[in-house]
């Protein structure tokens, strides 16, 4: 009997040892998963920064803004007729490795479909007054074909101060075709200074005709100055 009791003392530990076993293992099992959901964090946090310098990184500068007159410091070449035998000056910038042209402003000519009479006055305004077909060019041949501003010098009067481009009537054509000047800006004051009158304006590297309106609120332009391409 006594050999009996113990076999059954000895059955009853071992089964309280299975037990106590039995009840670790979820321990361990939960401590596995949260160490598992542990690195799963870490590691989507990790990706999450990755993507967002990649993000960062990929930003691109938008550039300089063309509405504003670019300085340059240009070295003058030697001047060239254009067809109505008037010199243009084709232009360089070393520093900025950029190219350009220029041509008096006084040596303009009419456009072509302009009625009879307009003219860029000795007073520096476009005649006639409100006529939106009076126009008056500039042909002038860049160093090579691109993307350029167009710069003029001019004032306003202080009855047409504050007044857009675009209220000015201020329209610009190159070999024909308008082109877009963005004339809701106010760029001009009442002392004479250089304002951009095109941002972008695609020259061809032959010889172009840059046509100009002005004939409501008339910009007074300097007839002393030059009309200015200057390279992106």
């Amino acid at each position: 009997m006594k050999k009996v009791k113990i076999l059954a003392s000895l059955a009853a530990l071992m089964t309280l040892g299975l037990a106590a076993c039995t009840e670790q293992t979820p321990t361990e099992s939960g401590t596995a998963a949260a160490t598992s959901q542990s690195q799963a964090a870490t590691s989507a946090k990790a990706s999450s920064s990755k993507a967002s310098s990649s993000k960062a990184s990929s930003s691109k500068s938008t550039g300089p803004d063309y509405t504003k007159v670019i300085a340059h410091t240009w070295t003058e070449g030697t001047p060239a007729a254009n067809a109505d035998g008037k010199n243009y000056i084709p232009l360089t910038d070393a520093t900025a490795n950029k190219v350009g042209v220029k041509i008096a402003i006084a040596d303009w000519t009419v456009a072509e479909g302009a009625p009879e009479g307009t003219k860029l006055d000795s007073d520096g305004k476009v005649y006639s007054v409100n006529d939106k077909t009076a126009a008056v060019c500039w042909k002038v041949k860049a160093p090579k074909a691109g993307a350029y501003q167009m710069v003029m010098t001019a004032k306003t009067s202080s009855s047409g101060e504050g007044k857009t481009l675009g209220e000015r009537s201020v329209t610009v054509k190159l070999n024909g075709t308008e082109i877009d000047i963005q004339d809701s800006r106010d760029c001009l004051t009442t002392d004479f200074a250089q304002f951009v009158v095109a941002p972008t304006i695609n020259l061809t590297g032959n010889e172009d005709t840059i046509a100009i309106t002005a004939c409501d609120y008339r910009p007074v332009f300097d007839m002393t100055s030059f009309v200015i391409f200057a390279e992106h």
